[in-house]
């Protein structure tokens, strides 16, 4: 078990859902382990709009991987005894997958934000994590739109393993 954070990233939001970051469980069966996620930041970086505008920030689960366009990170554990986590993370997707309703739906969390503005969700307890089954290719998805805010979305996921 261990303590892990990985960086958001999009490098262009636009009108439509691009993700940012998506954690998920590893295909392989002896990679697989529960996944906590405990907190997750982020915001808006680059030139803003020369109107004032929003960003929508979405949470939503997936459980298809295999069209996946994005790139690959190790995310940093936060006590340097830990091993590298078995968890699959990638950010500055390229190609969007097909969200699903994996559980009850899509949008477990949905934030509209100023471009100016950044948020932080953070689970109160242990009883409020998102939680990612160690199921193959089941995981969660960060993402990000705006009619016209058009720069980076950045931020940090961090979650436990189990």
């Amino acid at each position: 078990m261990g303590n892990y954070t990985a960086p958001v990233l999009q490098g262009a939001v636009s009108t439509t859902y691009k993700t940012a970051a998506q954690l998920y469980v590893n295909i392989a069966a002896a990679s697989q382990r529960r996944i906590m996620v405990y907190e997750i930041e982020f915001g808006q970086t680059g030139p803003l709009a020369s109107t004032d505008c929003q960003v929508q920030w979405d949470v939503s689960r997936f459980s298809v991987t295999n069209i996946l366009t994005a790139s690959a990170v190790v995310p940093n554990s936060l006590d340097v005894a830990d091993v590298s986590p078995l968890a699959l993370f990638l950010n500055n997707n390229t190609g969007e997958l097909t969200y699903t309703g994996a559980g009850f739906g899509l949008a477990l969390k949905n934030w509209a934000i100023n471009q100016r503005g950044s948020y932080r969700w953070r689970a109160l307890d242990d009883g409020d994590n998102i939680i990612i089954p160690a199921t193959a290719g089941v995981g969660i998805g960060v993402r990000a739109l705006s009619s016209n805010f058009t720069a980076s979305g950045v931020g940090n996921l961090s979650f436990v393993e189990r």
